[in-house]
């Protein structure tokens, strides 16, 4: 019997020192990492929602990354779209003075050299790069979106980038879009009498008379060539040729020329103007994007200190208690282990 007993004691000790023991390790891990949850089992619902934290404070960063670029590429715009803007600017001013009979042809061949140095200038701004991606060619960002004669070469592609959960905004605004405007930008109406027949338009005319006219027209028509549909690009004007125009009339000494130009110069202003504007408009909304994922992060790592950060002063006083716990334990098992056969025969 004493001999059972004694295993059972031995068996007991070692139990509630192995637990003890446990027990300290578990609380000095949490002090060396000062968290109170370091292993899934501790805590497995709070550890759910800290994973999931985890994730959305990781997209927060990338949607904070995308807003940076997107910042990027916006400013990079916006500025040449000022660029730009200067430059029509000069050379509207050029235009006004050298529309007046105040001036001669020596004069106008020497201004039109400026004039055409202000279009290398808008050239060397549309082929604009930001590291290696050019920032007008919309899905062809490796290819130089315009040649040398101003002839766009990239496409329509928008590039947008997601900001914030689900919001995505544009980056880029395409060559076409900045250097390319409406030919025709009057507000003509169309006319009401364009597609009524002549007898409708004319009651009068009898019916012999309308063949007799459709036979000249026809007549009339036969040497015309049909005319090829104009690309979208081609079919528009653009900065390039606007300043090569007013390029031409002063080397011509064409002063009717040269002011004629002054509306087309005019409405490529505003509409820059305006293209300026919708891209201070997206900055601001980068800007708002980049304030909420700030605050979404902040709160979402806010609660997940709450979820696995260890109250410092809670935990060191737990370790504390805990070795003296174990040092108890020590001692108790100590005076049990010691016994001596002789001890037992006393």
């Amino acid at each position: 019997m004493t001999r059972v007993s004694e295993n059972s004691n031995m068996h007991a000790i070692k139990y509630s020192l192995g637990k003890t023991k446990e027990k300290m390790e578990n609380l000095q891990l949490k002090g060396s990492t000062l968290r109170s949850i370091t292993r899934p089992s501790d805590n497995p619902i709070s550890n759910v929602e800290a994973l999931s934290l985890k994730s959305r404070i990781k997209d927060n960063n990338q949607y904070t990354r995308n807003a940076e670029y997107a910042e990027l590429h916006l400013t990079a715009t916006e500025k040449s779209i000022e660029q730009i803007t200067e430059i029509l600017n000069k050379a509207k001013e050029i235009a006004i003075a050298q529309s007046s009979d105040f001036y001669d042809a020596d004069i106008r061949k020497n201004v039109a050299n400026e004039v055409r140095q202000l279009r290398f200038q808008a050239l060397a701004i549309a082929n604009k790069r930001i590291g290696n991606k050019y920032l007008f060619g919309g899905f062809k960002t490796l290819s130089k979106p315009f040649d040398e004669s101003g002839a766009y070469q990239g496409d329509k592609g928008k590039i947008t980038l997601e900001v914030s959960k689900d919001f995505f905004v544009p980056i880029n605004l395409t060559g076409h879009e900045v250097f390319y405007s409406s030919e025709d930008t009057s507000s003509r109406q169309p006319n009401p009498f364009e597609q009524v027949s002549p007898s409708d338009a004319n009651p009068s005319l009898d019916g012999e008379e309308i063949r007799e006219r459709q036979i000249n027209r026809d007549l009339a028509s036969v040497n015309e060539q049909p005319k090829p549909e104009e690309d979208s690009f081609t079919s528009r004007s653009n900065v390039f040729s606007l300043l090569e125009g007013l390029s031409n009339s002063l080397e011509n000494n064409d002063p009717n020329l040269t002011q004629s130009l002054l509306e087309k110069f005019d409405d490529s202003i505003s509409r820059l103007v305006t293209m300026r504007t919708k891209v201070g408009s997206v900055m601001n909304s980068v800007d708002t994007s980049k304030l909420t994922n700030e605050d979404t992060a902040l709160d979402a790592k806010t609660r997940k200190s709450s979820l696995v950060d260890a109250d410092v002063t809670e935990l060191f006083s737990d370790i504390t208690r805990q070795q003296n716990i174990l040092k108890s334990t020590y001692q108790a098992s100590q005076g049990l282990m010691n016994k001596t056969l002789i001890d037992f025969l006393r």
